[in-house]
């Protein structure tokens, strides 16, 4: 289950991994002040969606994921959070060390993410 979370002006990436009993936080910036809500966030969210999650999951630690690609702004944390979402859920995550230099390829993210909601759009044109 992915939840990505607004805290602060900042967006951050909860991923509960269910096998494991744990959750993965990501985030793209490393001050680490958005890491104190992250309880709450998970209370709030079995409170919404209890009969869908085990009775402990509020218990569960979180665990900061390592070697996280970083920010060189304050604006770039809504797109690190899409990227976040797309490889974790399609790729090794011994691979992040590979995965430095997003900064660089911002433009390039940015263009991909508004093709695929263009594309989307076109889509959902064509049904109607």
């Amino acid at each position: 289950m992915l939840m990505p979370c607004h805290l602060s002006s900042h967006w951050t990436l909860l991923v509960c991994r269910q096998k494991d009993h744990c959750w993965d936080f990501y985030d793209s910036s490393k001050s680490g002040r958005h890491r104190s809500n992250l309880p709450q966030l998970v209370k709030i969210l079995y409170e919404e969606v209890s009969e869908a999650l085990p009775a402990d999951i509020i218990h569960w630690p979180i665990i900061e994921v390592p070697n996280l690609p970083q920010q060189d702004n304050g604006d770039d944390c809504g797109v690190f959070v899409m990227k976040f979402m797309e490889e974790a859920l399609s790729s090794d995550i011994s691979s992040w060390p590979e995965k430095k230099n997003w900064c660089k390829e911002m433009p390039q993210f940015r263009a991909e993410i508004a093709a695929n909601i263009l594309r989307a759009f076109s889509n959902i044109i064509k049904i109607k």
